[in-house]
Order: C-alpha cells, then sequence, then structure tokens
C-alpha cells in the first residue's frame, strides 16, 4: 500500500508537467489563412466571435497568407474564420477554436473555386479526403 500512496503524487505532478508543456501550443495571437495553390479565386479573411468581427482583411491572392489579431476576443471564447472568395461565397474554415493566451498564430488552408471554397486546418482536409465515399 505505501508504494501506491508515493506513486500517486508523482503522477499527479508528471500530468501537471505535461499539460503545462502543451500550453504554448495552444496558445493564438492571430488567426492565419493560406490560399492553396490550385485555388481558383482571390479570397479575402476575418474572424468572428459571438457579436464580435474583425472588418474583412484586403484580398490575398494565391499562394499567399493572411493574418488578422485575435485581440478582440477574449481568452476562452470560441471563434470562427471566414474566408470570402472575392465575387463568389463566403465559408467558415473548419473547426472553430477557443481562443488561448500566447504568441503563436494558427493557420487555416483555403481551395477550391469561387463558388465552392473550402477551408480547414491542415490535416483535416487530408483526413476528409481520405475518407472512403458511402454506396448509396
Amino acid at each position: 500500500m505505501p508504494s501506491r500512496v508515493r506513486f500517486v503524487p508523482r503522477l499527479i505532478a508528471l500530468g501537471a508537467a505535461l499539460f503545462a508543456l502543451a500550453l504554448p501550443a495552444l496558445a493564438q495571437k492571430e488567426a492565419c489563412v493560406h490560399l492553396k495553390v490550385g485555388a481558383g479565386y482571390v479570397a479575402k479573411m476575418r474572424i468572428v466571435s459571438g457579436d464580435f468581427h474583425t472588418d474583412w482583411s484586403g484580398s490575398f491572392a494565391i499562394n499567399d497568407t493572411k493574418c488578422q489579431s485575435l485581440d478582440g476576443v477574449a481568452i476562452g471564447n470560441e471563434f470562427s474564420v471566414q474566408v470570402d472568395a472575392v465575387a463568389g461565397k463566403t465559408v467558415t474554415c473548419k473547426p472553430s477554436l477557443k481562443r488561448a493566451s500566447g504568441d503563436a498564430s494558427v493557420t487555416y488552408e483555403a481551395w477550391g473555386t469561387t463558388l465552392k471554397p473550402k477551408c480547414e486546418m491542415p490535416g483535416e482536409a487530408g483526413a476528409q479526403a481520405e475518407k472512403p465515399k458511402e454506396k448509396k
């Protein structure tokens, strides 16, 4: 029994240390959108959180990245990024995130066409593309 009593505080300390190491990876200072090569449009982007939203960014071209500050989003609040295909449709990037403190940025990737733009976190798009299509 005494060995278990000594093990639990060590396990808790290890868990706390791992959690503290993970925090910087979750921190966000700004949100960005990279318009991938092959996209068929010029884009604008903005950040939305509840009643708050930034102004639309200036337009950016294929293979460019545009960022906006998350200063208007309170720590812990959920936010999403919208991409507007100029002269086309607007989409909300997936997934929405919760704001964390720190100096890192989060970058979404956008692609598609003017009328069918897409925007997701890197890795999300690949996971979706690899899913087999259901037979009807």
